[in-house]
C-alpha cells in the first residue's frame, strides 16, 4: 500500500511519536540524575535534585543552588535569593561568591538544591566521618 501522506502529515506523526509518557519522561530523567551524581559526586554532595513544581515551591531561600541547563551543562550557581513567578515561569535569583546575581529559570534548567548549613552542621559532618573513618 502506498504511503499517501504530506510531508506535513509525515513530521506530524514523527512528533507524535517521538512524544514521551510521563512514565518514560520520569525514568528518563532519574537516569539522568543519576549520571551527574556519578559524574559530579564532590559538587553535587548534598544535593538533592528538584524533580518537579511541588519540590520546587518546598525550596528556601538562603540555601544553595547548582544547576544544569537542558544541553546537560553544570552552571555552578550560588545562593538562592528569592524567588518569583513571571508568566507562567518560575524564576530565582541567585547570587554567586563574587556576589554577582543573575536569574534561573525552573523551567529551562535542571535544579539541585542544598539547605542552607550552619557551621555546627559543618561540624557535625566532620565528627560524623572521623567516627565512620575510625570505626
Amino acid at each position: 500500500m502506498a504511503d499517501n501522506k504530506s510531508e506535513r502529515e509525515k513530521d506530524i506523526d514523527l512528533f507524535v511519536d517521538n512524544i514521551m509518557t510521563s512514565k518514560q519522561w520520569k525514568k528518563k530523567i532519574k537516569k539522568q540524575v543519576a549520571k551527574w551524581y556519578k559524574e559530579y559526586p564532590n559538587e553535587l554532595e548534598d544535593y538533592e535534585f528538584i524533580y518537579n513544581i511541588e519540590d520546587y515551591n518546598k525550596i528556601k531561600l538562603g540555601g544553595y543552588v547548582r544547576y544544569f541547563n537542558l544541553n546537560n551543562d553544570i552552571r555552578w550557581g550560588g545562593i538562592l535569593f528569592k524567588k518569583y513567578e513571571e508568566k507562567d515561569r518560575h524564576l530565582m535569583i541567585i547570587s554567586n561568591s563574587d556576589f554577582k546575581r543573575f536569574v534561573v529559570s525552573f523551567e529551562k534548567n535542571y535544579i539541585f538544591y542544598k539547605t542552607h548549613k550552619t557551621a555546627s552542621d559543618n561540624l557535625k559532618k566532620i565528627f560524623l566521618t572521623f567516627i565512620k573513618d575510625n570505626e
